[in-house]
């Protein structure tokens, strides 16, 4: 674990926010995915919903389909067991 917690940076938890860099008007948002609703630019006001939303992947610590990994999805659990993951975001975004 680092020193301080980056909400976008999604290293040893899933992150809150997500950088997505607007296609009409190429302004780059901080989109927060725990607020509920659309997730609009700021500048434009251009829908980023899909965009910010990430992709479901199956994580390779714990085994289990997570809708918002962090980079220990894309890790080999230590001592090569899977085991209990703590932050797994189990429902759709």
């Amino acid at each position: 674990m680092c020193w301080s917690c980056n909400p976008i940076c999604g290293g040893c938890r899933p992150p809150r926010k997500r950088p997505v860099k607007c296609p009409e008007c190429g302004a780059f948002n901080a989109v927060d995915l725990e607020r509920e609703g659309r997730k609009l630019c700021v500048k434009c006001e251009v829908d980023l919903t899909e965009l910010a939303t990430p992709k479901p992947k199956v994580c390779r610590y714990c085994g289990e389909i997570c809708y918002n990994p962090c980079r220990k999805a894309d890790q080999d659990p230590p001592g090569g067991e899977i085991g209990r993951c703590q932050v797994r975001v189990k429902e759709p975004l």
